[in-house]
């Protein structure tokens, strides 16, 4: 069995190197925005905007195809399971229950 002493072991360590601030925090704040500033967050926004329009379109678009391909997989099993009652009738093709 290989045992290191533990004054070997410490003097392999390396000290955690010192993390200092970034020179942002440690200046002055300053006093207001200019104006290109300004048009930059109004076309970042629009931009966020049309990719949250188009991630909410590809949400219902993926979620419509989920749920056609379930009926259609459900019907296509029935069908091909030889039973001829397989799609819902509507009720404008149903006979009417009273006679004339």
């Amino acid at each position: 069995m290989n045992v290191i002493p533990i004054e070997r072991a410490r003097s392999r360590l390396r000290p955690p190197p010192r993390i200092e601030p970034p020179s942002a925090l440690c200046g002055p704040a300053p006093r207001g925005l200019p104006a290109a500033d300004d048009a930059d967050d109004r076309l970042r926004m629009r931009q966020n905007l049309a990719a949250l329009v188009v991630v909410a379109a590809i949400v219902v678009l993926g979620s419509w195809l989920i749920a056609s391909l379930h009926y259609h997989s459900h019907l296509q099993a029935c069908i091909e399971a030889g039973h001829r009652n397989c799609l819902p009738l509507e009720a404008k093709y149903q006979p009417s229950p009273y006679w004339r």
